[in-house]
């Protein structure tokens, strides 16, 4: 999109003339426009399609003793192929409400999630269970390529998280293998790494922000939790041979030149490859030697923090707004979590709380400024 500042030095330097100059600023105005109506029609598209779907399901739930197990299943089966295929038919074969048939695909999806948990009800099948939340993974994982569904890779990306979760609580051997907090971050810079591959093709290329948004999100969490230093760590060194192999596969595809050409943001890719080499080695240092809390939990606290710099330059370099936004929202959980350990036991209550609401406030102002004026710069909206 073109800047306003560049249109004006056109027009200054007699390359336009000013009929041209005020047609390409209506042209921007009307896309901006039309841009913002869109995302609005998908949003009330997507949220009407979620609550046709909870209502039903609570409809047939409040009936579920009235009604006999063929026929329940009949009508979870048969709601799901219904939605489906009407979001098929106004996406693709009619072609009229395009958005509306996403919000519907996006539907079946969760129809297909409830329709199984509802079945395995009736056979007296533990809800609890990481094998259902696997099959609908892969029940609905298709159609994150054979329709392009953002939204279902989202849903995947939760799914896949809850798998982890609900494994780990099941297999006790798990917890004598690797810590929670590990696990998950491996997880996360694996699905941010699944994201990066996406990246490389372009059939699969609309499912990558998404996969790297929520992989990135883990992985800050996780990061999140070390910097307070309770952490148990785990004498495998299969651990940090994971992690160093996460790392490798980043460097594969970070020094190919011909693959780091397809990438949309070089900075944040190579900013998960440091984390996967800097925890493989922590985790086998710890596994080794004996590491103090205080050591581990100002070693973490570094790490997240060069890591939230790094986001913001990588957001900058690239003019992605997301990374910024994310960069800026985690820093002031930090802040919070390390003022309460400095000052809690410093300060009387009145003062701490008093002086703790003034510098946040000053910095949400000073943030939310910055980052209305890097998005405005980056919409090409000129200041």
């Amino acid at each position: 999109m073109f800047d306003q500042d560049l249109i004006q030095k056109w027009l200054d330097e007699g390359t336009i003339n000013p009929a041209q100059a005020e047609k390409m600023r209506a042209d921007i105005e009307e896309y901006k426009t039309e841009h913002r109506s869109k995302k609005q029609i998908i949003a009330f598209s997507t949220i009407g399609a979620i609550l046709i779907g909870i209502g039903a399901i609570l409809f047939v739930a409040s009936n579920w003793e009235k009604i006999g197990d063929t026929v329940r299943i009949l009508l979870l089966a048969g709601s799901t192929l219904s939605i489906h295929y009407t979001g098929y038919h106004l996406k693709y074969e009619n072609q009229k409400y395009p958005r509306l048939g996403s919000a519907l695909l996006f539907l079946s999806a969760l129809f297909f999630g409830a329709s199984l948990f509802l079945i395995a009800q009736i056979y007296n099948i533990n809800a609890n269970n990481s094998t259902l939340v696997l099959i609908w993974f892969f029940g609905v994982f298709p159609l994150i390529y054979s329709y392009r569904s953002t939204a279902v890779a989202g849903l995947c990306s939760l799914l896949f998280y809850l798998w982890i979760y609900l494994l780990y609580s099941e297999r006790n051997s798990f917890s004598e293998l690797i810590n929670i907090r590990d696990l998950y971050l491996i997880s996360g810079i694996a699905l941010y790494f699944t994201g990066t591959l996406h990246e490389l093709s372009a059939k699969a290329k609309h499912a990558a922000p998404i996969f790297k948004f929520m992989g990135l999100q883990v992985v800050l969490v996780a990061l999140f939790i070390c910097t307070f230093g309770s952490w148990e760590p785990k004498s495998k060194e299969i651990i940090s041979a994971i992690y160093a192999f996460l790392g490798i596969l980043f460097l594969t595809v970070l020094l190919s030149k011909p693959l780091r050409s397809k990438l949309a943001g070089f900075q944040t890719d190579a900013s998960m490859a440091a984390i996967s080499f800097l925890m493989a080695g922590i985790t086998l240092i710890t596994t080794n030697t004996q590491v103090s809390e205080e050591a581990y939990m100002g070693f973490f606290n570094l790490v997240f923090l060069g890591l939230l710099v790094l986001l913001l330059y990588a957001g900058y370099s690239t003019e992605d707004i997301g990374i910024i936004n994310t960069a800026m929202f985690w820093f002031i959980p930090l802040i919070i979590a390390r003022y309460f350990d400095f000052f809690w036991d410093l300060l009387p209550r009145s003062f701490f709380f008093i002086i703790g609401g003034l510098v946040l406030l000053i910095i949400s102002i000073v943030l939310e400024r910055k980052r209305r004026e890097l998005k405005a710069q980056f919409a090409g909206v000129g200041q």
